[in-house]
């Protein structure tokens, strides 16, 4: 399968291959390989038992992490790698000069992803000479976040770095509050309704989401040898960035694995992921007694996901889903239900933006979206995984976890 037929409707073509983007792939790749020599002979709850043929999936999987990235932006717009996206030293010196300042409005935090972004937001600014006024979150509440804005526009930003995903309907008058007080905008994942790109906002910075979704398809088939019944958990609120990734799993589902089933498809809205997650999964598995997957639009869902299964004293349930969220990789590390991870690139993602809000600030072209691809995390490469994608040492826990579950 080739990256193209898993996204029929926006092919890249066949020319359009960044340089960034096979760095990317190249890291991806090593990450693969490193884990595909003992996928077969693991008894985990939650991966491919050692009867089952597994490279039809690997070779998706590869397909995937060797290809363009799939995802498009909101009008359209072919992607720009993240590694594009550079400064000068004269440039640095110059934005330094400025004393410019930001705010970082985010929709929650507490997560990995989220702490991920912020800590990267944070070191770039620190670097660039741009103080931070004003940090806030959002609790998963769009009410909230509306009145986030306008706090942080109180303290009189030149530049705001936020994510509109809660609703980015309801949320665009405050930012247009924002854009019409000329703050420099730069969206994570994807923009308020209606805002253009170099007109109301600097560029979107997002993850692959729809690449997401396909990998955690391809890496729940593996776990369930290409057959059975699995329940998806997806994003309630209809922002792009949650809509690609629901759309990444469920259409490859159909696409390539005709005897899965998705017998159980629910929004959550939050602000309890874990405890909505658990609710859900629970019933499913009264409801479905051969529920044999379970995907989640990110990891805290998925980590009620399995609690319900240990609850129900089930000894088998894969699960797959996206961003590598420390008590995830902790139940992978120790042969637990975590058959595959689709991981997001915070850490870079947040460097790129700031850096983008320095072009602004320097009146430098901007793209008006970059994307960065998904990498494939299995269990044995989470600690390489983790070293990649926040750019630390995994935690004393992770390591502890792998090195009791060997």
């Amino acid at each position: 399968m080739t990256r193209a037929s898993a996204h029929s409707r926006n092919p890249k073509p066949a020319h359009h291959r960044q340089t960034g983007r096979r760095r990317y792939a190249l890291v991806a790749a090593a990450l693969l390989v490193t884990g595909a020599a003992t996928a077969c002979a693991s008894n985990s709850t939650g991966t491919a038992n050692a009867n089952c043929d597994t490279t039809p999936y690997d070779a998706a999987i590869t397909a995937y992490t060797s290809g363009d990235v799939i995802g498009k932006g909101p009008y359209g717009e072919t992607s720009v790698p993240a590694t594009s996206i550079e400064l000068t030293d004269a440039e640095v010196t110059q934005i330094r000069a400025m004393n410019s300042t930001a705010a970082v409005v985010m929709h929650f935090s507490g997560d990995s992803w989220s702490n991920a972004q912020v800590e990267a937001l944070k070191a770039e600014f620190d670097r660039l000479g741009i103080r931070i006024v004003a940090q806030t979150d959002a609790q998963a509440d769009p009410a909230k976040q509306f009145s986030d804005i306008e706090t942080a526009l109180s303290a009189r930003p030149n530049i705001i770095v936020s994510i509109p995903s809660l609703d980015p309907v309801a949320l665009a008058p405050a930012y247009r509050k924002a854009a019409d007080a000329g703050v420099k905008i730069v969206f994570m994942e994807n923009p308020a309704e209606n805002f253009q790109p170099g007109q109301d906002y600097v560029s979107v910075v997002a993850t692959d989401n729809y690449g997401a979704g396909v990998l955690g398809a391809h890496q729940l088939a593996k776990a369930l040898c290409g057959r059975g019944e699995v329940g998806v958990i997806h994003h309630g609120a209809q922002a792009p960035t949650n809509v690609l990734r629901e759309q990444g799993f469920t259409e490859t589902i159909a696409k390539d694995y005709p005897d899965i089933d998705i017998v159980e498809n629910k929004g959550l809205l939050g602000p309890d992921w874990k405890g909505e997650g658990n609710s859900n999964v629970n019933a499913w598995l009264t409801k479905h007694p051969q529920l044999g997957g379970v995907w989640c639009f990110f990891d805290a869902p998925c980590e009620g996901a399995i609690d319900a299964a240990r609850a129900s004293g089930r000894d088998s349930l894969a699960v797959t889903t996206v961003d590598l969220g420390n008590n995830v990789a902790i139940d992978m590390a120790q042969n637990g239900f975590v058959a595959g991870i689709a991981a997001a690139q915070p850490y870079d993602q947040g460097t790129v933006e700031a850096k983008l809000a320095a072009y602004a600030l320097l009146g430098k072209p901007a793209p008006a979206f970059v994307e960065l691809p998904s990498l494939p995390v299995t269990r044995d490469n989470l600690v390489d995984s983790w070293k990649s994608l926040y750019h630390s040492d995994a935690p004393s826990d992770l390591q502890q976890a792998l090195d009791s579950g060997r």
